[in-house]
């Protein structure tokens, strides 16, 4: 697995709440917004687009700048503790994750007997050892990190770090 779409996810996050922190700091009396109708101006108070839908003030204050930033707090902690989980440990190494290391809490003894069975097993297939089915702690992480990436599909970074994670 690939660190590219974790530093994707965490950069987009960075954005948002770089973004509601300035939108926070414009409005007067904290940042709660009400609106009857509003007119999106330019930096130089040009009027860009007038918002006509009758909710769009209401979609537009759920979206207000407190929640965004309780959005990305509630995203970080997620994203940290999917790549906090660890492979499954067994006292039996036949049933230890093969990818599973010193991190996860293997000791040093276990970790020195995981990789010879890993070097049997590289012998016997020519392949790399992958984390099991039954562990599945690298699907969850790969699962997970590409669902927080899901709502920035139009940033241009987006496929290839997606690309990377599934590498």
């Amino acid at each position: 697995m690939t660190d590219v779409l974790v530093q994707f996810v965490r950069a987009r996050l960075d954005e948002d709440r770089e973004c509601a922190l300035k939108a926070a700091s414009r409005v007067e009396g904290g940042s709660s917004w009400a609106f009857a109708e509003m007119e999106v101006r330019a930096g130089d108070g040009a009027p860009v687009t007038r918002h006509t839908w009758a909710d769009e003030g209401a979609h537009i204050a759920r979206h207000d700048p407190d929640r965004v930033l309780h959005e990305v707090a509630a995203k970080r902690l997620q994203l940290d503790e999917a790549l906090a989980s660890r492979h499954h440990i067994s006292p039996d190494q036949y049933e230890t994750c093969p990818v599973a290391t010193t991190v996860d809490g293997l000791d040093e003894t276990q970790a020195a007997a995981l990789e010879r069975l890993n070097e049997e097993q590289r012998q016997e297939s020519g392949g790399e050892p992958i984390c099991w089915v039954s562990c599945g702690r690298d699907a969850r992480v790969r699962r997970t990190l590409e669902l927080l990436a899901m709502p920035y599909s139009e940033h241009p970074g987006y496929t290839q770090a997606l690309a990377a994670n599934r590498a």
